[in-house]
């Protein structure tokens, strides 16, 4: 490789500083597409292309910089209007089909967790979490569309509670520039983040996070995120995991030290 195309690679050190994570976050970006790993003839360390790096930053920074602006509110939906709002959305997106007032009211009785984001009142984006109890996951995962999940295959952690979560839904209104919706969806993933923190802080454990998508906005998301593909159970969407244990992401780093740390006041109280 000449030395003029060395210069638009980084080696892996500086792009953990570029990107400021560590080796295994690198290695995910690289098994989940996010990254592509060149080894130049002869050598053994892989370089990064650097305006894949950069791109990545980018995004990454706009992921985590817009956690609060003056223009817009990220809050729990608790009425059944708002709900039904958040499924309008859906339906516009996916053609999926609003929920009738009935449908609005039992999904804010069971332990579905839906913020929406707003500008002036009015609900420009939202996202859907399911937090399932152990071993119901598969079951989820294997659901064409729509999906049913019973409420009894659903918890409300309070601690020492072993779940995974199901990102059931992320999603900005239609209308918006590229910009736009870069700027929105990243309001709801720091929403995301926030709440996967949260469980960390009060002791519950998170094995595995998963979601699917068939939208190329929806895929590439979560590729940048940090998620990893892995092989569908239904056709018509793919599917996306973070094993928590193992994974290196920013977010979940978060997590594992408020959990650690949840345990350690526990343990010297």
């Amino acid at each position: 490789m000449a030395l003029k195309e060395v210069e638009n690679y980084y080696t892996i050190a500086q792009a953990k500083k570029v990107l400021g994570v560590n080796n295994d976050t690198i290695y995910s970006y690289v098994e989940n597409g996010a990254l592509k790993r060149i080894v130049p003839p002869g050598k053994k360390q892989g370089l990064y292309r650097r305006s894949e790096v950069d791109q990545l930053a980018r995004e990454l920074r706009a992921f985590i910089a817009q956690r609060t602006t003056l223009s817009t509110q990220c809050n729990r939906v608790t009425t059944r209007e708002e709900m039904a709002q958040c499924m309008q959305i859906s339906q516009e997106l996916f053609g999926l089909g609003v929920l009738d007032v009935g449908e609005c009211t039992h999904l804010l009785e069971t332990p579905y967790i839906c913020y929406a984001l707003k500008i002036d009142q009015e609900i420009i984006g939202f996202t859907g979490l399911i937090p399932l109890k152990p071993g119901r996951l598969k079951g989820v995962l294997a659901q064409a569309l729509p999906l049913k999940v019973p409420s009894e295959d659903m918890t409300t952690p309070t601690g020492n509670e072993t779940i995974d979560i199901y990102i059931d839904v992320m999603a900005v209104k239609p209308g918006f520039t590229q910009n736009e919706k870069h700027h929105y969806g990243s309001r709801l993933i720091a929403k995301v983040a926030e709440i996967v923190v949260d469980y960390g802080k009060n002791g519950t454990t998170i094995e595995t996070i998963a979601a699917r998508s068939n939208m190329p906005d929806g895929i590439r998301l979560l590729r940048r995120i940090g998620f990893t593909e892995v092989q569908r159970t239904t056709p018509e969407r793919r599917t996306f995991i973070i094993n928590v244990k193992e994974s290196g992401i920013p977010f979940i780093e978060q997590y594992k030290e408020a959990f650690a740390k949840r345990n350690q006041e526990h343990t010297a109280g």
